[in-house]
């Protein structure tokens, strides 16, 4: 082969210190971009100008074209369900609101992030670039951490929940309490049923869906995006994980979905691969769904009582989760170090 028609290029595929630096060789001088239209190489607030415009433009259509298919299906109206309080909804409308909630991932979720994060990858690779498949070993650590954290949410969850503000707010505290109970009273509707096909359908539409849909979003795309525009990775992961549970808007469980978008956060930035959060994300959410249906919801879902055994056994898991997510940053450091060795010995090579 002519080494003279060898064009060497060298290209990161990501920001992220995990993300191994690629060398990609070309025998013919071809465009890194063959698409009409891309984000990859505009700045980091186009990227999120477009992508937020790609959210809301497919995202809407998306979700108005499956709410009109859904309304012929099920026969519901919708404005009647989503006018209604959850003590307005009979148990035939639960199939409807199941629906809602898969469409609702799918269009605002899953769908704009494989578009966006299509447009931000180079012409020349796929998204899969982005998300590396992690280890057997790296599986078992997070499901570890993903249990570690649950002594965690629960007591800083019964702590925001006791939260008052003051009288001059009370009209925003009482539209806050009432969305929390809107939330709270629609997931004990969904959990309450003892048949096992329902539990498989919560465990689809709790579990699997948002544990997928939002990592891609606010992790895979917005997190990703935020790094480039604030060049931080530490301020990226904490706005990501305060719009994360912003967007909840359940703000009596603030503070614990907080935390957890700071570890999903984390755990992709040192990993490298979305598929370690999804893990953790999953398990923190199909737990309850499983815990519900063999325990019985009510039982389960207890407030917990905090007393000072809870508080002195805390540091346990906070020290295991800890040494896990440091165990993943040391690896980022570690394979960045010899990344940057192996191009340099490459250049010197050449």
């Amino acid at each position: 082969m002519n080494l003279c028609k060898l064009k060497i290029k060298i290209k990161k595929i990501s920001d992220y210190p995990a993300f191994s630096i690629v060398k990609v060789c070309k025998i013919n001088k071809m465009s890194d971009n063959t698409r009409h239209f891309s984000l990859y190489g505009k700045s980091p607030l186009s990227q999120l100008l477009f992508s937020s415009l790609i959210i809301i433009v497919v995202g809407t259509f998306l979700f108005t074209s499956f709410l009109i298919l859904g309304t012929l299906i099920f026969d519901r109206d919708p404005g009647n369900i989503l006018e209604n309080t959850p003590s307005g909804i009979v148990e035939s409308d639960i199939p409807f609101i199941r629906y809602l909630l898969v469409i609702q991932d799918i269009s605002l979720f899953i769908i704009p992030s494989i578009i966006i994060l299509a447009l931000l990858t180079p012409g020349n690779q796929t998204c899969r670039a982005y998300i590396r498949k992690p280890g057997l070993n790296e599986v078992i650590l997070v499901v570890v951490l993903a249990f570690c954290i649950f002594p965690v949410t629960s007591i800083t969850g019964q702590l925001n929940s006791g939260m008052d503000l003051p009288d001059w707010l009370s009209g925003v505290e009482k539209w806050m309490k009432e969305k929390e109970d809107n939330a709270d009273s629609l997931i004990d509707l969904l959990m309450a049923s003892t048949l096992f096909s329902s539990m498989v359908l919560n465990i689809i539409t709790v579990a699997v869906l948002p544990a997928i849909g939002e990592e891609l979003i606010f992790r895979g795309v917005l997190q990703k995006i935020l790094c480039n525009l604030f060049r931080s990775g530490h301020t990226a992961i904490w706005v990501t994980a305060f719009l994360f549970s912003t967007i909840h808007f359940q703000f009596y469980g603030f503070i614990p979905r907080f935390i957890l978008g700071l570890v999903f956060g984390y755990l992709y930035f040192w990993s490298g691969t979305l598929w370690l959060p999804v893990i953790v994300h999953f398990v923190n959410n199909v737990v309850p769904v499983i815990g519900g249906f063999i325990l019985g919801w009510e039982k389960f879902n207890i407030p917990l009582d905090i007393t000072w055994k809870n508080i002195l056994e805390l540091p346990v898991p906070v020290l295991i989760s800890s040494m896990i997510l440091m165990y993943f940053r040391k690896r980022s450091k570690m394979n960045s170090e010899l990344s940057t060795d192996n191009i340099q010995t490459k250049k010197a090579d050449y």
